[in-house]
């Protein structure tokens, strides 16, 4: 038997064993820490460091987030049971940055704590994020196997079911305070639309092609929608005009069509492992 901090570390399975998928889930985790930190250390960041820094880890905490809700489209479309295990890994991580998040907003505030509560309390947008942040520490605490034992399987799902309002409290919160450019925020919110559409594929049978479709349609009009949506309540532009940027990719690739093709590309990967193993298990079978 694996000792218990063995088996705690992230790097290693639930049998104490060194994983790959592990190991290089944690290298993707932690890279955006060490760029920020480089960043710091050269001063790359701008004559406003906090806010820099404060937006940075704010991006990276929705990205976290929604990559943890990923993990289950993308064991469903594989197949690929060890990727379960990553999902407490990246939600902890969405807890992490989110935290950072925080702290650095209380930093910006000059720590006047009594001037934070009353900012969160007054602008919507920071009411939601703070929300948002709380569901978070709730999952965080619940996130163990002890925790899993002690509220019982159906208890501790309808619990961390509570993800997906709480990613939607933390996109709003994004959205709501981006003032130039809603592009990745669309993107990523695209892509949670293409996972679902995926969970709801696989929920009415094998998942396959048909869903990565699915995924990468949904994806798509959804990052346009949002897309749409924000110029429609920030600004005056004509929507016509900004729905028919999304056909122009001559400058650079618009939010609809980079979370189409990321669900696409996922979803074919996903699907093309799934076929590769059967056809081993078919060849083994055969010998």
């Amino acid at each position: 038997m694996p000792s218990t901090l063995a088996s705690l570390a992230p790097w290693r399975d639930r049998n104490g064993r060194l994983s790959a998928l592990r190991v290089a889930t944690l290298v993707v985790l932690v890279a955006p820490l060490l760029w920020l930190a480089y960043r710091t250390a050269t001063g790359d960041l701008g004559p406003r460091p906090l806010t820099e820094s404060l937006r940075f880890c704010g991006a990276r905490a929705i990205e976290t987030l929604i990559a943890s809700i990923a993990v289950t489209p993308l064991r469903r479309l594989s197949g690929w049971s060890k990727l379960v295990g990553l999902r407490r890994m990246i939600g902890v991580t969405a807890f992490l940055w989110t935290a950072l998040h925080l702290v650095l907003y209380a930093a910006d505030q000059a720590f006047d704590m009594g001037k934070v509560a009353t900012e969160i309390a007054i602008r919507p947008y920071l009411t939601m994020g703070f929300v948002a942040f709380v569901g978070l520490v709730a999952l965080t605490i619940t996130s163990t196997d002890g925790s899993i034992r002690r509220l019982g399987g159906a208890r501790w799902g309808r619990l961390h079911g509570l993800v997906h309002p709480i990613a939607i409290l933390g996109l709003a919160h994004y959205f709501l305070q981006i003032r130039l450019d809603p592009a990745p925020a669309a993107m990523i919110a695209g892509l949670a639309i293409g996972g679902l559409a995926v969970r709801v594929a696989a929920d009415r049978g094998e998942p396959g092609l048909g869903a990565v479709a699915a995924a990468t349609l949904f994806a798509a009009a959804g990052a346009a929608g949002v897309e749409l949506f924000w110029f429609a309540v920030k600004t005056q532009r004509p929507l016509g005009f900004i729905a028919a940027g999304n056909l122009d990719w001559a400058d650079r690739l618009p939010a609809s069509a980079t979370a189409g093709l990321i669900a696409l590309s996922l979803g074919l990967a996903a699907v093309g492992k799934r076929q590769w193993e059967m056809r081993s298990r078919s060849r083994d079978r055969g010998t």
